[in-house]
């Protein structure tokens, strides 16, 4: 990444390691850090990531728009009726248990 760069993370706090983060910043290999999400969540109050001026850490707010939350709850709603049905869940993050 060039120096100037700012690293975001929407996705999975363990898609990063915040100790490698925390020393890209500190050394200049990159600029700031914007981070929706941490690992462990929530972060420890005392990580020093949250004293440093150019990172931002927000409290897992990235999904927190209108059509998000309304896509995630018909979606909820919509497997919870296919698992009453027995039926196999729209979106299933372990499909291996219909195998079984």
């Amino acid at each position: 990444m060039k120096p100037n760069a700012i690293f975001i993370n929407t996705a999975r706090g363990g898609i990063h390691n915040e100790t490698d983060l925390k020393e890209a910043l500190d050394k200049g290999t990159i600029w700031g850090a914007g981070l929706d999400v941490t690992n462990p969540e929530p972060m420890d109050k005392n990580n020093l990531l949250l004293d440093m001026p150019n990172v931002s850490v927000l409290p897992h707010i990235g999904s927190a728009v209108k059509e998000t939350r309304d896509a995630m709850s018909i979606l909820a709603a919509k497997n919870i009726i296919a698992a009453f049905k027995g039926e196999h869940l729209e979106k299933c993050v372990n499909p291996e248990v219909y195998d079984k």
